[in-house]
């Protein structure tokens, strides 16, 4: 056959293919999932079933979401959109026929803060919903999200394991002073002693003077080895806390809601962050299981 005929049947070919391809994707339901955990849980557990977007991309705060007119249609046209709730993205927070995914893992009650998945076991109870969610929209694939679900609840319970090792290395009390509240179910998951420094609920980054006195105060009776930032550079008011009260500031930034991130890496890497900056320490061989075993489970795209 002359290599010109052999060339273009193969283009053809693969544009055939590449065509198939976009009709299945086409036929697929449409999820979005809209904010912090969401996006990687529900792409990892809907992985060639259904079509997932994430309306947050890495970096962006769902707290400051203002809906895009591309977001919108992607909402509008969405089979299932999944949230949070307890309020993480203002924005969503009336949209008609969404799944709150965290409320309803956690019940109605509000918690000190909306950042559920810190701590793993409630990360895979989210798991259990967003599974229940998907199911409705296709039933025939019940067995294989089942087997996903159950892959990460295995891959979320090692993670516990694990974290429980490394927090165990702080010596006395470990006392995690950060900007926000919003490391409450990491604390109370494993007996840290959450002090926000800033402001105890929202994601603002402004210290009233009056409240100066009393964080300085509140850290010359703990004095924690460290103070934690959830951006970088650090806010100006932490670092004048940092100066003020000569206690350094941590040299990476937590990752409070990792949006359209990688879980596993965001989870154990704040692990690792806060066990060595209280002086603790840090298995990083294990941390690599650990995310060798999450990347597995592959993501849809």
């Amino acid at each position: 056959m002359p290599r010109g005929i052999a060339a273009a049947g193969a283009a053809a070919l693969l544009v055939l293919l590449s065509a198939g391809c976009r009709q299945e994707q086409a036929t697929r339901p449409n999820v979005v999932a809209a904010d912090g955990a969401l996006c990687d849980l529900t792409r990892r557990l809907a992985q060639g079933t259904l079509t997932v977007q994430c309306l947050l991309q890495s970096g962006d705060d769902p707290h400051q979401l203002q809906l895009s007119p591309q977001q919108g249609r992607d909402l509008s046209q969405a089979s299932l959109v999944l949230i949070n709730g307890y309020g993480l993205t203002p924005a969503l927070e009336r949209l008609p026929g969404t799944v709150r995914v965290a409320e309803r893992t956690l019940g109605s009650k509000v918690p000190p803060d909306p950042h559920i998945w810190h701590d793993p076991r409630q990360a895979s109870a989210m798991v259990h919903q967003i599974r229940l969610a998907l199911e409705t929209l296709v039933p025939e694939a019940a067995p294989e999200l089942r087997r996903r679900e159950e892959a990460m609840a295995q891959a979320l319970r090692d993670l516990d394991r694990w974290n429980r090792d490394q927090f165990a290395t702080i010596p006395g009390p470990r006392r995690l002073a950060t900007s926000h509240r919003a490391l409450a179910s990491l604390s109370r998951a494993y007996g840290l002693e959450e002090f926000p420094l800033v402001d105890e609920h929202s994601s603002s980054e402004v210290l009233r003077p009056q409240d100066l006195s009393h964080t300085l105060a509140g850290l010359n009776q703990r004095r924690p080895a460290s103070l934690f930032s959830e951006r970088q550079p650090p806010s100006k008011a932490l670092q004048r806390i940092s100066e003020l009260s000569g206690i350094p500031i941590a040299r990476k930034a937590l990752r409070i809601d990792g949006a359209s991130d990688n879980l596993m890496a965001t989870l154990s890497e704040n692990t690792c962050l806060i066990s060595e900056s209280l002086k603790g320490r840090c298995d990083r061989r294990g941390q690599g299981v650990l995310l060798q075993r999450w990347n597995a489970i592959p993501s849809s795209r």
